[in-house]
């Protein structure tokens, strides 16, 4: 057991609330395979079921409705599975058991039916609790916070002036010569002249374009993921869950009419047992979606608890030494053409 989740253990068994972190533990133990993990309501009986739990290769065995698709690839269809029943005398496949000549079709529709009733119940109220669960996490997801705050719009705002105005002194002197800016007309036609006649105040030049233009590009960037962290810890989680669980409830309805046709079927037709697994799995693909979203959002806001107030300094003195050497820059440009420092 790692050490946080034995400080967490021992909070819990102190009467500390910690389900957000007993379902966040859940989420990443669930990549084990192990079906057992939503039935637990705490988190001492979660770290002793993850603990000892050995995967079962035995997929025969197993209700058909909770294939995975990581499953052995020789298990793809339904009639492959195995079950019990107190009507007769041995463990039997599906297929096996539609070619019994000894049971009549209607013993075997009744029978059928109750075993398919059974795994579809059982699978029903592991979705419920599935869906609890992942409820649970939306709404104890993180919620927007006055701590967070976008870097300067105003830095964003110099650093991309100054950027196009060092890429015009560069490529286009004549745009800002012939601009209502006749002050800078001198200057501006001198330090292009400069930039090409000397070679390291060329790579000054071009080094201080190069510092702003990442400046703006990263405080771009950051405010945006920012702006997306805030936005997800607010009001799309709600949506996102009430759409997920509409969609939830019609993918278990298509899931129950597959299963109702496939018996209608086999009942006259026993050699169409055939029911490819991968048809039945939808549930669990908006199961997984719905994990995949909270994971992401609890990425991207671990990620920014972490990192935020070292991006932040980053982003200033990234600010200040880009305009330092911009200001230094355009100083010695100045210079040179006030005959200062010799050319």
């Amino acid at each position: 057991m790692k050490p946080g989740e034995e400080l967490m253990l021992l909070l819990e068994l102190n009467g500390y609330n910690i389900l957000k972190y007993k379902l966040k533990k859940q989420l990443e133990f669930e990549d084990s395979g192990n079906l057992e993990l939503y039935k637990h309501k705490n988190f001492a009986d979660l770290i002793v079921s993850h603990y000892l739990f050995e995967e079962n290769v035995d997929f025969l065995h197993c209700n058909p409705l909770n294939y995975r698709t990581d499953s052995a690839k020789s298990v793809v269809s339904i009639d492959q599975f195995l079950f019990t029943h107190p009507d007769l005398d041995e463990e039997i496949s599906f297929k096996d058991f539609l070619t019994l000549e000894d049971v009549n079709s209607i013993d075997k529709e009744r029978i059928l039916n109750e075993i398919l009733n059974k795994w579809g119940e059982e699978y029903r109220e592991t979705n419920i609790i599935k869906m609890d669960n992942l409820s649970e996490m939306m709404k104890l997801l993180p919620k927007r916070s006055s701590n967070y705050r976008f870097p300067s719009i105003v830095g964003l705002s110099i650093t991309v002036l100054l950027t196009l105005f060092g890429i015009m002194i560069y490529l286009n002197p004549v745009f800002i010569q012939s601009s209502s800016l006749t002050f800078l007309a001198d200057l501006v036609g001198d330090l292009n002249r400069f930039l090409y006649d000397i070679q390291w105040f060329s790579f000054l030049g071009f080094a201080s374009i190069i510092l702003l233009a990442l400046y703006a590009t990263l405080n771009n960037t950051f405010s945006r993921f920012l702006r997306d962290v805030k936005s997800e810890k607010s009001k799309y989680p709600e949506r996102t869950f009430k759409k997920w669980e509409k969609d939830m409830g019609k993918s278990l309805i298509k899931q129950a009419k597959i299963l109702e046709n496939y018996t209608d079927l086999v009942g006259k037709k026993p050699s169409k047992s055939f029911l490819k697994l991968k048809t039945l799995i939808g549930p669990d693909l908006l199961i997984n979606k719905g994990k995949a979203y909270v994971r992401m959002v609890e990425g991207k806001y671990d990620w920014m608890t972490k990192h935020y107030s070292k991006v932040m300094y980053s982003l200033r003195m990234l600010f200040i030494a880009s305009l330092l050497v911009f200001i230094i820059f355009i100083l010695l440009g100045f210079a040179f053409l006030r005959g200062w420092i010799g050319v």
